[in-house]
């Protein structure tokens, strides 16, 4: 992982930047040895030692005896290297002026008098999912084992690259996939996700109703997939909604197929089709008549109704990315 931080820092700060393994580890006590990888990096001529935890960072008192410690043993600067950080634990490293490296790129080495973050274009704090960045988390939720770059990805799900990169990017700041470095040309971004269960556990509270508009029809259009309560009656115990309910990708309605039907009485008197117009194509992630389980609580989630909240989890208990 070391390797994304170097390829940034030679972009953005220092072409000449080298970072290799530590040769004489021997110096370091057998604790230090154990808990930390250790790199020599030299960032505009100045020589560092940056570690990298084994398993977890320790807390910020232990890491500035460690850090004491392996400064007084080498006459360098110690940088610390994170694959991810949390804020707090950002704000506290700076705090105390202890110098760190992130693999997105933020880093604080205040002996350089370097204190770059993210941009607002790729500092991302999700609170609802764009659907981009929906239809790329449902794609990796069912596709648990693939291995994906952007273009490849882009071309999955008729992205361009841009929308891909954002998507992509959304996922990676919400902690759902990582990346390893890797392609032919040993630069690309290589994505996976998180496993089960977290993958569910953190991004079904991102999760928007991909149900953009609902209207009604005389007849079922060709392509709709049934859904809302209608596939939630197929699926449990629950009663049937009045009216059947399906949905179609809103930029894939052929209005010249269907006849809609404005008037409230109408609607009220007659058995027609309520159409849910869905911001993406509901038959991406359903192999079967009805929508995908994930899109079908994103659609429903909001109901306050504790019969349908009970229905959406016993839906979803059968799946193998689902817990309790």
């Amino acid at each position: 992982m070391v390797v994304t931080a170097e390829l940034y820092l030679k972009e953005n700060i220092d072409a000449q930047l080298s970072i290799k393994p530590w040769i004489e580890k021997n110096v370091f006590s057998v604790f230090l040895r154990d808990s930390y990888n250790f790199y020599e990096m030299t960032i505009l001529g100045t020589q560092c030692v940056m570690l990298e935890a084994v398993n977890e960072m320790p807390n910020i008192v232990q890491l500035q005896k460690h850090i004491k410690q392996i400064s007084d043993l080498t006459k360098r600067q110690v940088v610390l290297f994170y694959k991810d950080i949390t804020r707090y634990r950002r704000k506290s490293l700076i705090e105390n002026r202890i110098a760190f490296v992130i693999e997105d790129g933020q880093m604080y080495l205040p002996f350089l008098g370097l204190d770059l973050k993210k941009t607002k274009e790729h500092v991302v704090e999700v609170k609802r999912f764009t659907t981009p960045a929906q239809t790329a988390y449902l794609y990796f939720l069912y596709h648990k084992q693939v291995v994906i770059n952007t273009t490849e990805f882009a071309k999955k799900l008729g992205f361009n690259k841009m929308t891909a990169s954002r998507a992509l990017n959304d996922l990676y700041h919400a902690n759902l996939i990582t990346y390893e470095i890797g392609g032919m040309t040993g630069r690309s971004k290589e994505y996976k996700r998180i496993p089960d269960p977290d993958y569910l556990i953190r991004g079904r509270d991102y999760l928007k109703t991909p149900v953009g508009k609902i209207i009604y029809t005389k007849t079922r259009p060709l392509g709709a997939l049934t859904a809302g309560m209608d596939a939630l009656a197929e699926l449990s115990m629950i009663n049937p909604p009045e009216h059947p309910i399906m949905a179609i990708d809103r930029n894939k309605l052929n209005k010249e197929q269907v006849e809609f039907v404005t008037n409230k009485d109408l609607i009220k008197d007659t058995k027609l089709v309520a159409l849910e117009l869905w911001d993406y194509d509901p038959h991406l992630f359903s192999n079967n008549h009805h929508v995908d389980l994930l899109s079908l609580y994103a659609s429903l989630k909001d109901d306050t109704n504790e019969r349908v909240e009970q229905a959406l989890e016993e839906v979803l208990r059968g799946e193998p990315w689902y817990t309790d």
